[in-house]
């Protein structure tokens, strides 16, 4: 665009109805970085390609109206304890734009692809797009249902067990079934060993007793909780993981009692509880004893994936309303995506998500892999848990920090909700940056795995393998090389360091290795993409060379070039 007369407020307002316009392009077909990842993916998967076309259209032009009209303040999930007469009923009233918004982005068809063993990077592209909403009022619910989904394939004998997998991947919110998953008391939120909520066996009957202090999902069909059934045994030994239905089979509550629904900051559409269980009705999930372990390999290290795409696609869509309104916002004749700073702080946020979803493309793909093997390997086991883990975190952090940076491109006017979707997108990625375990929670889990199972190594040993394979003859190869070399060296000092010492070194060495997980799949991606090849450049002098950063002619083209494309 040429220099502008910018005194003009019917101009003004003229570049702010096009931006506005350009808003509602195809979110898969105007994405070259994510396009490019699907074919790389999916190279001959033409009805994926499709699909995902015609979602892309449906997120933007169908879902996003709803999605802001249902996030309004007189439009949040309420509670009503009781009928007209009185009768208790702990029903949750949603606005109508909930329904609607639900059954776009469950015609996804995401968890019933999911349920397929070897489906689920195919499944998560879908909520990359839908998290381009933000959480909705329903990304976090897909992803306690995916939760559910997977814990019951893990067990054979489990009564009706088909027949509720069949409601939970439903293609439609007004019938299927959602799932929720309550691990938090008021005493225990990580520290889940600390849990009270006790289950005991009544005439051939399970029931739970006590308080859960986070429930979202309140609305829930099916409840999944972990409960106390052995008092003698402390911690996470005497935890069972217990399946409840909301309903009995005569229509009433079984026998809970919904407190109050919490005021969050973020996340607002989905209503979150805190219930109390008064003898509900429930049925064990798999043996007793391993109620713990089926949570966290199942329920929790998927929660984490789904978690990692849907900030992810938030990100992604802040920086596509930032980077859109840098072109048509004028100031000082000249539009301000002509500013470098503004072309460094966007270019930035460009670089570091694409090598996020490369980072979470490559290990959702080794989780396909492994479930296809049905794998017994404990190290692969490892290595994905570790994986999950920095991808969470990882893309957590950074997303909160780059949708924040590009409400900065919008300046005074990022701070309106009703000018953009940035500031619900915020919010809602703050909410989801603290849930499915906080920084310092999965920092430890590393910091644990290291000296337990030597996670590291497996760690290094995966990375040097993919180097060989898949990027010997690679120009730039060297600098992951070096990189690998100088990990090891901070990994063998570390492990000399007290405790005290580690734990708060921990978190400098987990930065380290989830930066060069991203930087090596990014660079894998780079070889058939000239727009990824400028993200790695501009990545690597930000996150992997030690050297300050040369600001020169160089480095300026380097920003135009990211945001050429």
């Amino acid at each position: 665009m040429a220099m502008q007369n910018n005194a003009n407020p019917l101009i003004a307002r003229k570049y702010l109805q096009d931006w506005q316009n350009s808003l509602k392009d195809n979110l898969y077909l105007n994405d070259q970085d994510f396009t490019h990842s699907i074919s790389l993916y999916f190279p001959d998967h033409r009805e994926l390609q499709e699909s995902l076309k015609i979602f892309g259209e449906k997120i933007v032009n169908e879902a996003e109206p709803l999605v802001i009209e249902n996030n309004l303040p007189n439009n949040l999930p309420r509670l009503e304890s009781y009928d007209g007469i009185g009768n208790k009923k702990e029903q949750i009233i949603h606005h109508p734009t909930y329904e609607k918004s639900g059954n776009v982005i469950y015609s996804s068809c995401l968890l019933s692809k999911m349920k397929q063993a070897g489906r689920l990077l195919e499944a998560l592209t879908f909520l990359f797009l839908s998290g381009q909403l933000g959480e909705a009022g329903h990304n976090c619910p897909m992803a306690c249902s995916a939760g559910i989904i997977r814990v019951l394939q893990k067990v054979s004998d489990f009564p009706e067990r088909e027949k509720l997998i069949e409601k939970l991947v439903e293609p439609s919110f007004s019938t299927n079934y959602t799932g929720a998953q309550f691990l938090t008391e008021v005493q225990g939120g990580s520290d889940v060993g600390a849990n009270a909520v006790e289950a005991h066996f009544v005439d051939g009957v399970w029931k739970i007793y006590g308080e859960k202090w986070f429930c979202s999902n309140a609305n829930a069909e099916l409840f999944l909780i972990i409960a106390r059934y052995d008092k003698e045994k402390i911690g996470t030994k005497g935890l069972g993981l217990f399946l409840i239905q909301s309903k009995r089979k005569d229509g009433s509550a079984n026998h809970f009692h919904i407190r109050r629904l919490k005021d969050k900051i973020g996340t607002r559409s989905m209503a979150s509880a805190e219930i109390d269980f008064l003898g509900a009705e429930a049925l064990p999930v798999g043996a007793l004893e391993e109620g713990f372990s089926l949570v966290m390999e199942n329920v929790l290290h998927i929660s984490r994936l789904f978690n990692t795409f849907c900030v992810l696609g938030m990100a992604r869509r802040a920086y596509t309303i930032a980077k859109s309104y840098a072109k048509y916002r004028f100031a000082f004749g000249n539009p301000i995506i002509n500013y470098p700073l503004v072309q460094e702080n966007l270019a930035i946020i460009k670089a570091e998500n694409n090598a996020l979803l490369a980072s979470i493309f490559a290990t959702t793909h080794l989780q396909d892999v492994c479930d296809m093997e049905q794998t017994k390997d404990p190290n692969k086991k490892l290595l994905l848990r570790l994986l999950a883990n920095l991808n969470k975190y990882f893309s957590a952090f950074w997303s909160v920090q780059h949708i924040h940076h590009a409400l900065d491109v919008l300046a005074g006017n990022g701070a309106i909700e009703t000018f953009s979707i940035i500031p619900r997108l915020l919010r809602d990625c703050i909410v989801c940056e603290n849930w499915e375990g906080t920084h310092n929670v999965l920092r430890m889990q590393i910091l644990r795995d290291i000296h337990k199972y030597q996670v590291d190594q497996i760690f290094i040993t995966h990375l040097n393998q993919i180097v060989s394979t898949e990027l010997q003859s690679h120009s730039k190869v060297s600098i992951i090389q070096q990189q690998l070399l100088k990990l090891q060296k901070h990994l063998d000092s570390f492990k000399k360091e007290d405790s005290i010492l580690q734990s708060l070194k921990i978190k400098s060495l987990v930065d380290e290795m989830a930066s060069l997980y991203a930087a090596t799949h990014l660079l894998i991606e780079s070889k058939t993409s000239l727009s990824k090849e400028y993200c790695f450049d501009l990545f690597t002098l930000h996150h992997l060379k030690p050297q300050p950063i040369l600001i020169n002619k160089e480095y300026v083209e380097l920003l135009k070039n990211i945001l050429s494309f």
